[in-house]
């Protein structure tokens, strides 16, 4: 939204032009009051137009924790990592050494985007429609593996061009199991532990990638650990996947195929999205039933959208194969069906 007439842009710029000049500058008394007034003159711009500042980028950290730890479920190395990781990158307490970098992994329904959606929520004003949040889609920005170097110059360029104007951006990379291989090698520059790329410090920006690879790895441990070794879900550590996943998503076809961004160490978390269980999502369906002003389903409606869930692994057949995804369309045709939404 541009700021509402030319007279308040002259006057703004007046007044910046005022605070920085030397006759301010060289009377003490006068210098606090323009920078007083310019810095009330921007304060107001930013109700009209985003800016990058704090109005701009509140980063609710509280908000974020809240928001996973009431709406994700079986997602306990998430809700460990994602919040923490983010608060120490941009707690101010210190300048970071490299932009954070977080890869996401799992198979679909898992919870990725879900946590993608109330990071961006959370940490900016506008959410999905802030200025500052950059989304590219796999199969649809980078469908072609023979343009492979034009997908590379433009992202650098984008990239570059969105930091230079704000350097808390975020990036986030979907479906990267559907990019050619070698188009992420050319931000490794920028994810790196370098203080200037080209003129440009990347290092307060937050990239996040969301991909498939690795979630058959994920899921295949994770019964191993359960059932051979005893253990619960609960008691899993980021540690016990994140080796595995980096080698999935190495040696895996996709964006991250021999990476030089995995071979670079330049993957600060690898976050595993675990399979879930017909607890969890029986916590989806209901979450769903609420969202359309049913508060109390009947144990009967939520059994009728469970019949839609496949499960997996074959033998086994404890897991939800789609996650919590194709729920919201299911739990919505049972309350047309039965007129839930009248009562």
């Amino acid at each position: 939204m541009k700021f509402p007439t030319p007279v308040c842009r002259i006057l703004v710029l007046l007044i910046l032009q005022l605070s920085l000049s030397p006759v301010c500058l060289g009377f003490g008394f006068l210098a606090p009051v323009a920078v007083g007034v310019s810095s009330v003159v921007l304060g107001t711009i930013c109700h009209f137009k985003e800016c990058c500042s704090e109005r701009g980028i509140p980063a609710n950290f509280s908000g974020l924790e809240d928001a996973l730890e009431k709406r994700l479920y079986g997602q306990h190395l998430v809700q460990d990592i994602v919040v923490n990781a983010l608060r120490s990158h941009w707690d101010g307490a210190h300048k970071p050494q490299k932009a954070l970098t977080l890869s996401f992994h799992g198979w679909p329904g898992s919870g990725k985007n879900y946590v993608t959606r109330f990071i961006v929520e959370n940490m900016y004003a506008a959410g999905i429609k802030s200025n500052f949040v950059n989304q590219f889609i796999g199969r649809i920005h980078f469908p072609l593996q023979e343009n492979v170097a034009q997908y590379q110059e433009d992202l650098y360029k984008w990239i570059k061009g969105n930091v230079t104007k704000c350097s808390k951006q975020l990036f986030i990379f979907d479906e990267v199991d559907k990019m050619p291989s070698q188009v992420l090698n050319v931000i490794k520059p920028m994810i790196d532990y370098r203080e200037d790329v080209d003129g440009t410090d990347y290092r307060e920006s937050v990239f996040i990638f969301l991909s498939n690879t690795g979630a058959n790895l994920i899921n295949e441990h994770f019964l191993d650990l359960w059932k051979k070794q005893g253990r619960k879900r609960e008691d899993l550590k980021l540690k016990d996947f994140e080796m595995l996943i980096s080698k999935g998503a190495f040696n895996e076809e996709g964006g991250f195929h021999h990476s030089d961004t995995i071979k670079s160490n330049l993957i600060d978390h690898y976050v595993p999205f675990l399979p879930m269980e017909r607890r969890h999502i029986k916590l989806c369906i209901i979450d769903e039933f609420k969202e359309r002003k049913v508060m109390n389903p009947q144990e009967e409606h939520i059994n009728e959208a469970m019949e839609f869930i496949e499960w997996g692994p074959s033998a086994e057949k404890v897991f939800s194969t789609t996650g919590c995804k194709r729920i919201s369309q299911k739990v919505g045709t049972i309350v047309s069906k039965y007129k839930l939404h009248i009562k």
